[in-house]
Formats: structure tokens, C-alpha cells, sequence
């Protein structure tokens, strides 16, 4: 597995473990995810840097939010 594969799966890991959208403030959610990011790195024995981790989740909520916002049109279409 590739060292960018590791880190998206350190995020998918870390987002399936912590509820993102019930942490309003932006720099604890990073945080939050980070501290679990690098428990998976140690747990797999890998090594991630603070640049690679926090790129990772920065891509990641992008993409989170980007379904989510799609799905509220969803939802508004259904009422």
C-alpha cells in the first residue's frame, strides 16, 4: 500500500471513529483527526508527517462537504 493510501485510509479510520459534523470549531475537528491519524500511523508502524496529515484532512472535509452539499439540495427535494 502506497504512503498516500495509508494516509486516506488513517482519514477514513479517523472520520468513521468521530462524528465531524457534531465539532463546530474548525481547529479542534483538525486536531481531533490528526491525534487519530497519527494513533493509525503508529499502529501500522508507518510515518506521516504533520504536512501530510493535515493536507489529508484538509482534501478530505473538502470532499465531505462537497457530498453534503448535494445531499441538503437532496433533501429539500424530497419535502
Amino acid at each position: 500500500m502506497s504512503k498516500k493510501e495509508m494516509l486516506d485510509k488513517a482519514f477514513r479510520d479517523a472520520v468513521t471513529e468521530i462524528n465531524v459534523n457534531s465539532i463546530d470549531d474548525e481547529d479542534i475537528l483538525e486536531d481531533v483527526l490528526a491525534t487519530s491519524m497519527k494513533a493509525y500511523a503508529e499502529r501500522e508502524n508507518v510515518e506521516f508527517t504533520d504536512d501530510e496529515i493535515r493536507a489529508t484532512i484538509v482534501a478530505g472535509l473538502e470532499t465531505i462537504r462537497k457530498a453534503g452539499k448535494d445531499f441538503s439540495y437532496q433533501n429539500k427535494m424530497m419535502l
